[in-house]
C-alpha cells in the first residue's frame, strides 16, 4: 500500500526555531502493519527517510 502524505506542521516553533510535524495515518493502513492506534511504537530517522516499527518487536 503506497500513499502520498503531507507532514504537517503542530504547534509553535521553539526558542531554537523548530516546530513538530504530525503525519495522518488511516487504521486501515495501521492494519496493514499490524498495528492498532494507542500502540507505543519506535520512530527512527534516517538521512533519506523515517522508519516506524512496533515497540515490542
Amino acid at each position: 500500500m503506497v500513499r502520498r502524505k503531507t507532514l504537517s506542521p503542530c504547534g509553535p516553533r521553539d526558542e531554537d526555531g523548530y516546530s513538530n510535524a504530525h503525519l495522518n495515518l488511516h487504521e486501515d493502513e495501521l492494519t496493514v502493519a499490524g498495528m492498532e492506534i494507542g500502540e507505543e511504537v519506535f520512530v527512527s530517522v534516517r538521512e533519506e527517510g523515517i522508519l516506524i516499527r512496533r515497540a515490542d518487536d
